[in-house]
């Protein structure tokens, strides 16, 4: 399995990251989008005209993947699509793209519909921006922000139990807060993801890019990091 954890999906256009996904992707995959991270409750209208065909979310993903050649992307809606639909374009996919938004409200509703076991099961390749990155892991925080009002812990998808991120990381109190209390609680390592980073864990091995870095390592010593803002 490999899993890329980014913090903004502009970043996969850029030429640092095309080298590094090439490795992974190949022009004949397939991808799935499971567009569950939307905010708030959108009508179906609202939520088509935001995910629907030739939106611009749409269209941005299609964009982002066809600079690898991939043309094969399928959405896996929230109104409209059926379990066994949702179910067969999962076990059928190559790579799974997790977009941003609303970790908390992305798992309710991976559960309401249930996906659950299925995206458990997932072995290929996943992508996650933002909120698709967070719940790839077996836990994950949420930071005190502009969304969410207090720090919070809650269960995601599992695919990774070894350490614990902080996406959009802007060397902010808060963020680095929250970093302190998972390190604490769980005795695990915690890396940053600051927009124009990028982290790849393939089979367990983990490779940071650009300005992705471990923060803390199990023993909860802070790593030296010359901070920019970006």
């Amino acid at each position: 399995m490999v899993n890329v954890l980014i913090s903004r999906t502009s970043i996969i256009s850029t030429p640092w990251a095309i080298r590094e996904l090439e490795k992974y992707f190949r022009k004949d995959m397939k991808v799935v989008v499971l567009a569950f991270s939307f905010f708030g409750n959108l009508t179906e209208e609202e939520y088509f005209n935001e995910y629907g065909i030739d939106s611009i979310q749409d269209i941005k993903v299609r964009n982002t993947f066809e600079l690898f050649g991939i043309k094969d992307v399928k959405w896996i809606y929230y109104y409209k699509q059926s379990n066994k639909e949702a179910i067969n374009l999962i076990n059928n996919a190559d790579i799974l793209y997790l977009p941003g938004g609303a970790p908390d409200l992305m798992m309710e509703r991976i559960n309401e519909k249930g996906l659950l076991s299925s995206l458990k099961n997932f072995k290929n390749i996943v992508v996650g921006s933002s909120a698709g990155a967070m719940i790839q892991l077996e836990r994950y925080h949420i930071s005190k922000d502009n969304e969410y009002n207090k720090f919070a812990i809650h269960e995601g998808l599992e695919y990774i139990n070894d350490f614990f991120i902080e996406v959009h990381f802007r060397n902010r109190k808060k963020q680095k807060s929250s970093m302190r209390r998972m390190r604490k609680e769980f005795k695990k390592p915690v890396y940053i993801i600051p927009d124009d980073g990028m982290i790849i864990v393939d089979d367990k091995k983990i490779k940071t890019i650009n300005s992705a870095k471990k923060y803390y390592d199990r023993k909860g010593i802070i790593k030296v990091i010359k901070w920019k803002k970006v």
